[in-house]
């Protein structure tokens, strides 16, 4: 009796274990599918000849990518930072690619191989200085791509206070509360007329007013044509969302590195990533830690400059307006009088 007992439960403990070598194998499998279902999201950071603090876009992108690695969603975040990638490998099943860099990135002929990699589906997206390329750059590309551009003809690059307005019942408005930021936001720029891309269209907007106008930026930019449009919603935020294949979008801020600290400002960012590489955006959008004064200061360009990035404070937000210019005949700013040299 025994014996049939002992016998008995040795086929039983054969059993289970048999079973939690299959579940656990089964688990291992289903978790390697998981990673290999992961959308793909590249970055690619320039440099600059920017000051500490401004145009940080290889700590701003590290910033970003780790938040996504960390948000639970399916995405794999990298950074490929100053520079087009020496082993172009890494485009290799790339969902979205994120260019954050000065001059659109000045890629040259390497412009084509990302229209080959958005024609086979890549998605792609444009942030601050990176909407701004050549004309001949922008006119071949941006305008399929993402549908809008800054023209050195008539867009304009101040810094102001923007009260920015998502698209409602969009997703990338998910979880977006009140955003007021400080930025050098461009605006007045070239989009395509809806016959050209019926499929594009602003996914958040602000309004620049002479009070809320802190700097009108750079003399070589202001116009009569943005000055008249003072008082008008601009597209902060904008895409081309065909229905199949690549989606594509443009952003004009993140010109302050300090500002991916603000909580509203960073989600709807990383929400419109997420939805460029055409993932389901959460409900209550992209999730992401609190940015603190230590990670703002990680991965800068000057990495032993003296002075900290500090965060952002309420008061970026109360500035006086600053003076508005006086046009030439032109419909242009004066240029700014040289600075004198000091006497040593």
């Amino acid at each position: 009796m025994k014996l049939v007992r002992t016998s008995h439960f040795g086929s039983l403990r054969l059993i289970i274990a048999l079973c939690l070598v299959s579940i656990t194998w089964s688990l291992a499998v289903h978790a390697d599918d998981h990673s290999e279902d992961k959308k793909k999201i590249l970055f690619i950071a320039g440099d600059t000849k920017h000051r500490h603090g401004f145009h940080e876009y290889k700590a701003g992108s590290i910033l970003l990518a780790n938040a996504l690695n960390d948000s639970g969603l399916p995405v794999e975040a990298k950074v490929q930072w100053y520079g087009w990638p020496k082993d172009e490998s890494v485009f290799n099943e790339v969902d979205a690619c994120i260019i954050y860099a000065d001059g659109g990135g000045d890629f040259g002929e390497k412009y084509a191989f990302l229209d080959k990699k958005v024609n086979e589906g890549m998605g792609i997206m444009f942030m601050h200085f990176g909407v701004h390329p050549t004309k001949e750059v922008a006119e071949k590309y941006y305008h399929k791509w993402i549908g809008g551009f800054f023209d050195d003809d008539f867009s304009v690059n101040p810094s102001w206070v923007a009260e920015i307005k998502p698209r409602n019942n969009h997703p990338v408005s998910r979880g977006v509360g009140k955003l007021t930021a400080y930025d050098e936001f461009y605006w007045n720029l070239n989009f395509p007329d809806m016959d050209e891309c019926k499929h594009c269209y602003p996914l958040a907007t602000a309004t620049p007013t002479e009070k809320n106008m802190i700097r009108y930026g750079s003399s070589k930019f202001w116009n009569k044509k943005a000055a008249d449009k003072l008082g008008t919603p601009q597209a902060l935020l904008w895409c081309s969302d065909p229905s199949k294949g690549s989606r594509g979008a443009g952003f004009v801020g993140g010109h302050y590195h300090r500002n991916w600290a603000i909580d509203n400002y960073r989600k709807l960012i990383l929400n419109t990533i997420v939805w460029v590489a055409r993932v389901e955006v959460p409900m209550n959008g992209v999730p992401s830690d609190k940015v603190t004064k230590a990670m703002l200061n990680k991965n800068l360009n000057r990495p032993d400059y003296p002075e900290e990035i500090e965060l952002p404070t309420p008061d970026l937000l109360t500035q006086e307006p600053g003076k508005k210019p006086v046009l030439g005949p032109d419909g242009r700013m004066p240029p700014r009088t040289p600075r004198k040299p000091k006497k040593k």
